[in-house]
């Protein structure tokens, strides 16, 4: 019981960062569908954002689009200073 209780310990102290800035709203959610390329397309693709609809909720909403073809302006290198540290904005898909 020991070894879960400490595993426990560690999960709460990990994701506390996270519960922390969701709290301080450092953390924004941006939520759409996925309109993917045909299944038959051979490639290189990317993700872009094709149109931004009205919040719900105090959501973000948007569709998100897959296009042929490099990423033209690559996220940089992100490297978290710390364990705790957790992106500013988060892009759930449905696909």
């Amino acid at each position: 019981m020991k070894p879960v209780l400490r595993r426990i310990a560690r999960l709460e102290d990990r994701f506390g960062a996270v519960r922390t800035a969701a709290a301080s709203g450092q953390i924004r959610f941006r939520m759409g569908d996925l309109r993917r390329l045909p299944a038959d397309y051979v490639g290189e693709r990317h993700i872009v954002v094709a149109k931004e609809l009205p919040s719900q909720n105090g959501q973000e909403w948007v569709e998100f689009e897959e296009v042929p073809g490099p990423d033209p302006n690559p996220p940089p290198a992100q490297r978290y200073q710390h364990q705790g540290s957790v992106p500013t904005l988060v892009s759930i898909m449905f696909v």
